[in-house]
């Protein structure tokens, strides 16, 4: 059995980034999509990722920051109830200046379960800044797992993939990642598939049941290589031995 964890980081503040950041990247985007959505809501794809997984009965996680540049995780304080009503995960999207210090990490859990209500128990370090020190602060703070570990930013083998217990933490390498796939692997859009049928074969050979971390980020649904999400889903679904999960169902099927 090949388990997907299935996540989205949510990078920016929910208004989007500034005005100059999204008109400098406007070629990301197909020319009518970006004259016929308002700015922030090019950014903007919680409502979507929902609509989207409902349809095809799937549950993901999405990690919030708490600490946004010109924004406040306040703002979101809708969309997580949604998302936890509905039955997705909400993780904390730790700060990477936070990893050094158990109390500013402390901290941002705090805040998160101030809007969640209940006990946050997955972690991403943003910009997946991890080190060796971190599993044992997350483990004293009751998280019940971390994916914010990755070896390579260029190539995928079994080495980012499967999940390892770190000082009593599950930790969960990243495989599959937008960002990755697109700037230092060079994946063309139509050749996105054709990466994941390759991840699974490498699961396949190396292990009879493994764990496929993939992180599609909020901003990137409308963008292109991102707007491929709804057919990896077809693709993924179609698959007789994968179970598309949340982190926690992962955990809780490997412990």
């Amino acid at each position: 059995m090949q388990y997907i964890f299935l996540s989205h980081d949510v990078d920016w503040r929910r208004q989007g980034p500034p005005i100059e950041h999204v008109l400098a990247r406007r070629d990301r985007f197909d020319p009518e999509i970006f004259e016929k959505t308002n700015p922030e809501n090019l950014y903007r794809n919680i409502p979507e990722y929902i609509e989207l997984e409902e349809k095809f009965g799937i549950r993901s996680t999405f990690f919030f920051r708490t600490l946004y540049e010109d924004g406040n995780v306040d703002d979101y304080e809708d969309d997580i109830q949604t998302l936890q009503k509905g039955g997705w995960e909400v993780g904390l999207h730790t700060d990477p200046q936070s990893v050094n210090d158990i109390e500013k990490i402390k901290q941002e859990k705090v805040k998160l379960e101030s809007l969640t209500k209940k006990p946050i128990v997955g972690n991403r370090v943003h910009f997946l800044n991890y080190n060796s020190e971190l599993p044992m602060k997350l483990k004293e703070l009751e998280f019940l797992y971390d994916s914010s570990l990755r070896h390579s930013k260029d190539k995928i083998d079994e080495k980012e993939m499967g999940f390892s217990n770190n000082a009593g933490l599950i930790e969960f390498p990243v495989t599959l990642m937008d960002a990755y796939l697109f700037t230092h692997m060079k994946i063309k859009e139509d050749n996105i598939i054709t990466e994941f049928q390759k991840t699974l074969d490498i699961g396949r050979k190396q292990f009879e049941k493994n764990v496929i971390s993939v992180i599609w980020h909020d901003n990137v649904l409308k963008m292109k290589g991102g707007r491929m999400y709804k057919k990896i889903l077809e693709f993924l679904i179609s698959q007789e031995d994968v179970r598309i999960c949340r982190g926690i169902d992962v955990v809780k099927s490997f412990t």
